[in-house]
């Protein structure tokens, strides 16, 4: 399918070798196309739009500290799933795994400059947090019927009280601040590690303009818990912020793993496992 998809698109690149790579990503299937070449297209219908905002928006975040993903071809698909799809370049390095970080602390500081630029980016014409992003940025109150129903089925697993008590606390504070842009999804598959440093950030379907608490949330998704207080005073977190990362980073910990668990996705299951430990929920 991906190569005659090349054939009609972009013969240039029909003849290369073609491999799926795996991901814990439920939103886009990752071809591998030739040495130099990604490609990223849809894997559900609900996902297409997500596909066309990073295509419309990634050229704005390319002046960033750190790499992002360039486009070299945007095209569309049309067989049985409509939508659109994109052909970057090969981002070198590898999944920003603890083992692949030399220097925690450094890579923590990284990541906050990061941030920290990323907020600075004009934000006119802007898709605003909601169901464009998965809700990534909203206010943590709207998420509170299926989160509170998510703690309740990881029963078996979780501190159910200590979640529910965090959600109550988090979900009550509002983002006092301008909305900014945010990523939506800094994980460590979605971040890139090269010679024992982070140095890029990609998969960005779920960007939009909101409450940075969703990427704040990194703090306890991916930054090591030795750089946490770095992490936060680099990027000048007032108390309320950091409390909603909290409630953001409970949220995407216990969605996953509600649903996931039982061998649909393992490795997602597994990072989520890490985030509620690191939230002293297990």
């Amino acid at each position: 399918m991906v190569r005659r998809l090349l054939s009609r698109t972009t013969p240039q690149w029909a003849d290369l070798p073609v491999r799926r790579l795996a991901s814990s990503g439920t939103d886009n299937a990752i071809y591998r196309v030739g040495e130099k070449l990604l490609l990223r297209l849809p894997r559900r219908e609900a996902a297409a739009n997500l596909i066309t905002k990073e295509l419309d928006w990634l050229p704005r975040f390319g002046d960033l500290l750190l790499d992002v993903p360039k486009l070299y071809f945007r095209g569309r698909i049309d067989f049985g799933l409509k939508g659109e799809f994109g052909i970057f370049e090969w981002m070198e390095g590898d999944i920003a795994a603890p083992q692949n970080i030399a220097d925690p602390l450094a890579a923590a500081l990284a990541l906050a400059s990061f941030l920290n630029a990323l907020h600075r980016v004009d934000t006119e014409g802007a898709p605003p947090a909601g169901e464009s992003n998965h809700r990534r940025g909203v206010a943590l109150e709207v998420l509170s019927p299926v989160t509170l129903a998510a703690i309740e089925i990881l029963a078996d697993e979780i501190d159910t009280k200590a979640a529910m008590q965090l959600w109550k606390r988090a979900s009550q504070t509002r983002r006092q601040g301008p909305p900014v842009w945010l990523h939506g999804d800094l994980k460590a598959d979605n971040l890139i590690a090269r010679d024992g440093k982070l140095a890029g950030v990609i998969d960005w379907g779920l960007c939009a303009v909101g409450d940075p608490a969703a990427d704040y949330a990194a703090a306890w998704t991916w930054v090591d818990q030795s750089a946490r207080d770095a992490f936060r005073s680099a990027c000048g977190i007032e108390d309320a912020d950091w409390l909603r990362a909290e409630g953001w980073a409970l949220y995407a910990a216990v969605i996953a793993l509600s649903y996931y668990r039982g061998g649909k996705n393992e490795a997602l299951c597994e990072q989520s496992r890490l985030t509620l430990s690191r939230l002293n929920m297990r």
